[in-house]
């Protein structure tokens, strides 16, 4: 299964990623290609159940329409290949993580996304005026950093978590 605009998968492509970094005509000619070799493309369709992170109480928005547990997956289909990415924040348990004004990384990038293919959106978070701190690095770090500047944040700091990778191959 493919996706996309407005769906789960394509929502990782489309909306996770940010428009600077990969245009998304690139999806919708892949998409059309597997269309024409017989692929079948689903949208919005959430596989799994709210156990697994994006139920109630979740940070990260959802929008599917539809949800499919894994058990049905197995049953209807001969193979079933996982090629989507993370979309379940890694929390920090620290003082003050439940403070206004924090969000992961999957909430504030797919909102600028959305309204850079023309969605309306109320309430979108931006960065504009503010003084931002990304922690976390990689990727989806770099992403944060790019949308803020972009917003017109007033300052833009960033903490990597993870320990520094060697000056030279090991």
């Amino acid at each position: 299964t493919l996706f996309e605009k407005n769906d789960r998968i394509g929502g990782l492509l489309r909306y996770g990623i940010p428009d600077f970094k990969m245009e998304k005509s690139h999806i919708d000619r892949r998409a059309e290609q597997l269309k024409a070799e017989g692929v079948t493309i689903r949208t919005s369709v959430f596989v799994g159940a709210a156990k697994d992170g994006l139920g109630k109480g979740s940070k990260v928005t959802n929008w599917a329409k539809e949800t499919v547990t894994p058990e049905q997956l197995q049953a209807e289909f001969d193979a079933v290949l996982l090629t989507g990415g993370a979309e379940q924040s890694r929390d920090l348990p620290v003082p003050g993580r439940d403070l206004d004004g924090i969000h992961f990384a999957m909430e504030f990038l797919p909102q600028q996304n959305k309204v850079n293919a023309g969605d309306k959106l109320k309430g979108q978070l931006r960065a504009d005026g503010k003084h931002v701190i990304v922690i976390g690095g990689g990727d989806t770090g770099s992403d944060c950093v790019g949308t803020s500047n972009r917003h017109g944040a007033v300052s833009v700091t960033q903490f990597e978590v993870m320990p520094q990778p060697p000056e030279e191959e090991n």
